[in-house]
Parts: C-alpha cells; sequence; structure tokens
C-alpha cells in the first residue's frame, strides 16, 4: 500500500487544477484540487495500487476573515459554517474534527485527516472594526510529536502493510511543511529500527512537489518524485543517562499525567531489558542472551505498551486544539523508537532460535559461533564475529573439576578488589566470557561454558556493566 501526507488547504480559490506526472508521450495528466489527489489518480491508473491519501489539517485555517468575502469561491455552505465557528469558537477547538469532516472542500476526495495544532495569532470576523484574535498556545515539538503519533498508527494499525510512504511538500505554511517532514525522519528511523530479520519490509520513502501554482492561471503543473534514504546505524535511541532521567524525578510529573503507576514501571523496567540486550550484542556479550537468568520480553508484551504510550499521548495531544500540553517532543519520540527497535531486536533473537541453557551444563561453545554469527550478520557486525571466534576458541575445562562453591568465592573476592574498571575493561576484552565470571565443562567432546550460578552478584554486576556501555 501506499501513503501519501500533504496539508490541506482553505482559499478562497479552491478550483481544480490540471497536474501531470512523466515526460513526452509517457506523461500522465488530470485535475484535482491538490496534488497528493492527483498522484492518488495516478498510481491507481498505472499500477492499480492501493493508495491512501492522508490530509493534515492545521487547526487555525477557518480563522480566515478573506474566506467568507463575496469574491470568496467557497460554497455557501462552507462558509455558513466558518462564521458558526467564529460564534462558538471554544467548542470548535474541543472537537474540530465535525467540520473538517462534513464541510471541508474535497472532503470526498480524502481517505482519511488529521487535524494538528497551530501556532500565532489570528484576526478574524466580518469586518474589520469589530476584528477578534485568536491565540494559539503550542509548540512546535507537539505538531511534530501529532504528525509522527498519526504515522506510527497507521502503520502499526496497517500491520506493517505500508510499501511506499509520500510526503507532498506542495501546499501549506513552513512551519507545517517542517514539521511534516522532520516527523517523517523519525517515522523512517522507526521503521528501519524495527525490521532487521526482512528488510524488505522496510517502506519506501519519498518527497513529492509540484511547480508553484498560480492563482487564475490555466498552467499543468507538474508533479516531481524524489526517493529519500535515511541511514540507520545500531545505535541506541536512549543513552544510559536519559534512560535514568526517565527513572527519577525529573520525568515523574510526565508520568503521573500520562500513565498510571503500574504502566510507568513496565515501560522502566522494559527500556532497562531492552538497554542490557542491545549492549549484549552490540558489546560481542553472547553469554547474556542465551543466559537462564536473562529476561527478555514476548514481542507482543512490547506490542501492546507500545501502542498504550501511543495512544496515551494521541489523547493528551487532542484534548484541546487551542492549547496544547507541551510535551518532550525529542524524549517521547526516543521512547517509541527504542520500543519498535527492542521489536526488532527480539524478532532477530527468535529468528536466531536462542534457547535458554540449563543450569549445571550450559550452552554448546559451537552453538554460541553458530548462533551468534547469524544474529551479527543481520546487524552489521561482522567484526563481532573473528573477535567472539578467538575468544571462543580459548575456551577449554579444567584439568580437574572446581567446586562450584570455590568458585562463587574467588568471584566475592574479585567484588572485593577496588579496581572495578579493570574487572570491566577485562570482561569486555574477553567477550564477557572471563574465566571469573564462567564456569567451562566438557561432555561427549563438546565444550560447554555457563556463568557460575547461584550467585546473583555476578548477574547484577554483569547488568550494570552491559548499562554502562550503551
Amino acid at each position: 500500500m501506499k501513503l501519501i501526507y500533504q496539508l490541506g488547504r482553505l482559499d478562497t480559490n479552491m478550483e481544480q487544477q490540471k497536474f501531470k506526472i512523466g515526460k513526452d508521450n509517457e506523461d500522465y495528466t488530470e485535475k484535482a484540487e491538490l496534488s497528493s489527489l492527483f498522484l492518488k489518480k495516478y498510481f491507481k491508473e498505472k499500477n492499480n495500487d492501493e493508495v491512501k491519501v492522508i490530509l493534515l489539517y492545521p487547526v487555525s485555517l477557518p480563522f480566515n476573515p478573506n474566506l467568507i468575502r463575496d469574491n470568496s469561491k467557497l460554497h455557501e455552505i462552507s462558509k455558513k459554517k466558518i462564521e458558526e465557528i467564529w460564534e462558538r469558537e471554544d467548542e470548535y477547538f474541543n472537537n474540530p474534527y465535525n467540520y473538517f469532516e462534513s464541510y471541508f472542500p474535497y472532503c470526498n476526495e480524502k481517505d482519511d485527516f488529521r487535524i494538528i495544532h497551530s501556532l500565532g495569532s489570528y484576526s478574524y470576523g466580518k469586518k474589520r472594526d469589530d476584528a477578534k484574535k485568536v491565540q494559539f498556545d503550542t509548540t512546535y515539538g507537539d505538531i511534530v510529536l501529532e504528525i509522527f503519533l498519526d504515522m506510527i498508527k497507521r502503520y502499526l494499525k496497517m500491520n506493517n502493510s505500508i510499501s511506499e510512504i509520500y510526503i507532498d511538500i506542495s501546499s501549506g505554511h513552513n512551519i507545517y511543511i517542517s514539521a511534516m517532514l522532520e516527523a517523517f525522519r523519525h517515522f523512517a528511523t522507526f521503521t528501519s529500527l524495527r525490521h532487521w530479520v526482512d528488510k524488505r519490509k522496510r517502506p519506501k520513502f519519498f518527497i513529492t512537489i509540484c511547480d508553484p501554482i498560480l492563482p487564475g492561471s490555466e498552467n499543468i503543473y507538474q508533479v516531481y518524485i524524489e526517493e529519500q534514504r535515511f541511514n540507520v546505524f545500531l545505535e541506541s535511541p536512549i543513552k544510559r543517562w536519559e534512560f535514568e532521567d526517565i527513572k527519577s524525578e525529573n520525568f515523574e510529573d510526565m508520568k503521573k499525567m500520562l500513565f498510571d503507576k503500574q504502566t510507568c514501571e513496565l515501560l522502566v523496567a522494559v527500556l532497562e531489558r531492552f538497554l542490557m540486550t542491545f549492549s549484549a550484542i552490540k558489546n560481542n556479550i553472547p553469554l547474556y542472551l542465551f543466559d537462564t537468568y536473562t529476561i527478555i520480553d514476548e514481542p507482543d508484551e512490547i506490542q501492546k505498551l507500545l501502542d498504550e504510550i501511543i495512544e496515551y499521548l494521541h489523547v493528551e495531544i487532542a484534548k484541546n486544539y487551542k492549547n496544547s500540553p507541551k510535551l518532550d517532543k525529542n524524549k517521547w519520540i526516543k521512547i517509541i523508537n527504542t520500543l519498535g527497535f527492542y521489536l526488532g531486536i527480539i524478532d532477530v533473537i527468535n529468528h536466531a532460535n536462542i534457547l535458554k541453557y540449563k543450569k549445571q551444563k550450559g550452552v554448546k561453545k559451537d552453538d554460541i559461533k553458530n548462533i551468534m554469527k547469524n544474529i551479527y550478520n543481520k546487524f552489521g557486525l561482522t567484526n563481532n564475529i573473528d573477535i567472539l571466534s578467538v575468544e571462543l576458541d580459548k575456551l577449554s575445562p579444567p584439568d580437574r573439576r572446581i567446586a562450584a562453591d570455590i568458585l562463587r568465592s574467588n568471584f566475592r573476592n574479585l567484588l572485593n578488589r577496588k579496581n572495578r574498571d579493570r574487572i570491566q575493561r577485562n570482561f569486555f576484552a574477553h567477550c564477557g566470557l572471563e574465566e571469573n565470571f564462567v564456569i567451562v565443562n566438557e561432555e561427549n567432546g563438546d565444550i560447554y561454558v555457563e556463568y557460575i550460578d547461584d550467585l546473583p552478584e555476578l548477574r547484577e554486576m554483569v547488568g550494570k556493566m552491559l548499562l554502562e556501555r550503551i
């Protein structure tokens, strides 16, 4: 499916324009009110593609006195409704959807729409002497966030079936075009982080624009399409200090406003598990992924949490369109993209068929090598494969079996040393297979490795070290 976003217009001249795409004898020409609606016709006629046009309407559009002037070509019903909005301003801002759904020009042509907040102040009224002024109290960040949320909601609702997304920047104020483009970029990051097993599921992205439209002219306006490519690196959207901030009182007011206590605690726990899992993959600590005590969430649970967060934010932003909650745009986008990335990582882990090892046995050395090679190839971490192979080849069982109590005692003595930095350096230098942390056994000619068992402080230390290397 193709999805096209464009800012909706509300002008005194809403007549159809003639657009074309292509060159010479291969061009396609058709009339439409907007270039996005023209593109929908073009894609359907050319390839019989399924296409949906989503129009974004700034809530301030009706507050233009020129719309009801005698020379305005708007339909009389639309003019009357604009005057009703002016008379019942508060009612309109609580729910502007009724007007845009029923009385807006070309309301039947679009597939769906989204109202977005506006910035600035606007004077309106039938007469200049009786003009009123409306002042919008919102932020650019909230506008970016609400467009981003709309894209994410549609993408998830359609079960990742969107193959191409087009952002048409042919209409609208620069503020809203900039917000739409920024949301587009964040959304591209989300879809890239979400899909690693089958990267063909990542949609393609395009910018479209048409020649400048001159009022009253009979020109044919060329439409241009440019593909956009976004590079995504294997980096966590949320850094360690940002995670600590989410846990701290600095984020408490936001959490109280949006979530219940249980959801807040779940979000913090999930983000921590993501960070440790991500760090284990990036820093080449594979045994953490196989460890019996490591918790990696089920994808359905993460998807449910993601849906809840998106819905909470959507409801909060849409409570009133004269004001907005002034949310922390960057933080919420990072949280959403992190959950999308976690889903992508879980897909890779499940695809590689990582199984938790049995106590007192561990995981076979060759299984670690083969499974992690598959995982590292998915993420482009080919250097990790060679480094891990060297460390795995060093593993050998001791000449005689050492009692578990002695191993635990040796590790606790290690913890009591003051030079924790050196312990951490050795741990990462040996891919987490440092001799003080693991037990190596041999069975039927195969080498098995596991973390020392019944030692909670070992797992706690591993978790802390992983969080320090995000």
